[in-house]
C-alpha cells in the first residue's frame, strides 16, 4: 500500500498514512486535533513513486495551489482580523459616526462639486 501525506489546516500538522490507492483522494482524520485533513502532494509521490498522467498532475497542482491560497487567507485573518477597521476609523473622523452620516457627508461633497462646476472656484455668493 502506498503512503500518502496529509496536512491539517486547523493545527498545521503534516502526517503520513498508508492507505489503499482507492482511498487516496479521500481526506484523512488528523491524529492531533481530529479535523479533516486533505491530501497534499509530497516530493516523493510527485515524481518518483509513479508517473501521473497530465490530467491528474494538473488536478493535484490545482489542489495544492488552492490549499496554499486558503492557508494565506487564514494567516491574513489571524494577522489582521478586521482589514477595514482603519478605513472605518478615518471615515468616522471625517464624516461622523455611522452610515447615515457618511451618506450626508457624500451629499454635501457632491453639492460642493456641483457649485464649483456651475459657478467656478471663485464663487463668493450666497449659499443656495
Amino acid at each position: 500500500m502506498p503512503i500518502y501525506e496529509y496536512s491539517c489546516s486547523k493545527c498545521n500538522k503534516v502526517f503520513e498514512l498508508m492507505r489503499p490507492r482507492s482511498e487516496s483522494s479521500l481526506s484523512a482524520t488528523c491524529p492531533v486535533c481530529n479535523a479533516d485533513a486533505p491530501r497534499i502532494i509530497s516530493d516523493f509521490t510527485h515524481g518518483v513513486a509513479f508517473a501521473k498522467d497530465g490530467a491528474e498532475s494538473r488536478r493535484d497542482s490545482a489542489n495544492e495551489k488552492m490549499w496554499i491560497s486558503q492557508q494565506k487567507v487564514a494567516e491574513d485573518k489571524i494577522k489582521n482580523p478586521d482589514p477595514l477597521k482603519k478605513w472605518r476609523e478615518e471615515r468616522e473622523k471625517t464624516c461622523g459616526k455611522g452610515p447615515e452620516a457618511w451618506v450626508e457627508y457624500a451629499k454635501q461633497e457632491e453639492a460642493k462639486e456641483q457649485k464649483v462646476k456651475d459657478y467656478g472656484t471663485g464663487f463668493t455668493g450666497r449659499e443656495v
